[in-house]
């Protein structure tokens, strides 16, 4: 099946992302090889941004209700076939995206790609020894980016972990950066303080107040700004500083950081190794005895228990009143929902689901939990985040770029490379708009905290959080 009608595109949004873009996202057209549920994601992803995407998928069915449903351009057709890929505008296309149900065919495919003339090729890939060669691919056999979404998704509910009460949680300057997104409770010992109080100099920890939201308003606060109940507030820093400043303000308790997690599988081994390895105490419970013993196998610092989650008994024994978080990651929605039901009855902190189905989003929507995530919907906003980086001008300097505050304020990474307004300069002595904060610099290994006095060297990577629009470059940002 085959469709060849140009989009028709919204002028006022293609207007402003051209405006701040240029020539880069006009041009730029994206192929996705693959429409099961990870794939359709990343097309609705894509289609919701407005980007000019061709599909191809060797179901005739899918690609029919892609094209109707999103209104791209469609091609039954095999991507690791140059021919197909050809037809599909391989030639012209500056993102591939291969996300088939098989590694091979997915690498394979972007090697194609590559050498027809595709500029970046993202590929999908599960197994974990092909994610340990993402150098040699990168390298070697053309593949820019690999996506795997079962880690992506454990990387993303451990952030949710560490956090209990955060809303969103960002990483920067691989990983040594965090901006943390929570509302202020009532009663909070933060409220009716000001910023120069909370974050001053002397504390042991070093943490920045980004960016705050209060009442429909979001703005870039001062010392003097005081803060008050149900203010968003987004919090700069290290991992562990921004943990010691929730704990002193009593917004993070520190208990023995047990996790249970049901279902045993590559989503919950990924999420289960993660954890261990950052120091939790994690219990794994799943009836598969075939699968509990890989993962006894694979994971030595974990417990794994081989029983039915679905029995509230079993809960009992293994702890369920003792857990700090209650993940549900089986194979099955129905059997994680009423799971997370109980763990909520029983006063868990912080109960994620997991779910595989996306027709159950609307339904889960009106549902009271703590988080419901997907896999699917978690790679998607991955390959997302990884356009808009492709977008931006060459030169600009912009390394990663997040919507926060509920998409009214930007938090981006740039790297200095000897920009002459900031090399050199105090920040006191950089004319930064209004609305303009430097939030953390990056310098080598170490992450720094800035004040008025911080120093920016050539090489520094700086964080930088404005509620101002069209910021693509340093440049931007300054008076």
């Amino acid at each position: 099946m085959r469709r060849q009608e140009k989009h028709c595109f919204s002028a006022q949004s293609r207007a402003a992302e051209e405006e701040c873009y240029g020539e880069r996202a006009k041009r730029m057209k994206f192929i996705i090889v693959g429409l099961g549920k990870v794939g359709r994601n990343i097309l609705r992803c894509l289609t919701d941004e407005e980007r000019e995407v061709t599909v191809l998928d060797t179901n005739e069915d899918k690609v029919r209700e892609a094209v109707e449903k999103y209104d791209v351009n469609g091609f039954c057709a095999n991507g690791c076939i140059a021919e197909d890929l050809k037809e599909a505008g391989a030639a012209t296309a500056g993102l591939i995206v291969a996300v088939t149900a098989s590694d091979e065919q997915n690498v394979l495919c972007c090697m194609i790609a590559k050498s027809l003339g595709v500029k970046y090729a993202v590929a999908r890939v599960r197994d974990p020894e092909y994610n340990k060669q993402i150098d040699f691919m990168r390298e070697h056999l053309g593949v820019d980016r690999l996506v795997n979404p079962e880690r992506a998704l454990a990387e993303e509910v451990a952030r949710v972990i560490r956090f209990p009460a955060a809303e969103k949680v960002y990483t920067f300057g691989e990983g040594k950066a965090e901006i943390v997104e929570m509302t202020l409770p009532e009663g909070c010992a933060l409220c009716g303080k000001k910023l120069s109080e909370v974050v001053s100099r002397d504390k042991r920890y070093s943490v920045l107040l980004a960016a705050i939201s209060r009442d429909g308003e979001t703005f870039v606060p001062n010392g003097n700004t005081q803060l008050r109940e149900k203010d968003v507030v987004n919090i700069c820093g290290k991992h562990y500083d921004i943990s010691d400043f929730l704990h002193e303000y009593g917004m993070l308790k520190r208990k023995g950081q047990y996790v249970m997690i049901l279902g045993a599988n590559k989503k919950s081994y990924y999420l289960a190794d993660h954890l261990a390895k950052n120091g939790f105490i994690v219990k794994i419970i799943s009836p598969n005895r075939e699968k509990c013993e890989q993962m006894k196998n694979s994971l030595g610092s974990v417990t794994v228990v081989c029983a039915d989650f679905n029995d509230p008994e079993v809960l009992e024994t293994e702890g369920i009143d003792d857990a700090d978080a209650f993940v549900t990651m089986s194979d099955y929605d129905e059997n994680n929902v009423m799971t997370s039901f109980y763990a909520k009855k029983k006063g868990v902190e912080k109960v994620i689901t997991v779910t595989q189905n996306d027709r159950y989003e609307g339904l889960f929507d009106s549902i009271d939990l703590d988080g419901i995530l997907s896999p699917y919907h978690v790679v998607a906003e991955e390959i997302s985040k990884y356009v808009r980086s492709l977008l931006v001008p060459e030169g600009s300097g912009i390394l990663s770029l997040y919507k926060i505050a509920d998409d009214e304020a930007e938090a981006l990474e740039f790297s200095v490379n000897g920009h002459k307004a900031f090399t050199g300069k105090t920040l006191r002595e950089i004319p930064l708009k209004d609305g303009v904060l430097i939030a953390a610099v990056v310098r080598g290994k170490n992450l720094i905290v800035p004040n008025g006095a911080t120093t920016i060297e050539h090489d520094d990577l700086v964080i930088i959080v404005t509620t101002r629009e069209l910021v693509s470059s340093l440049d931007d940002v300054l008076r």
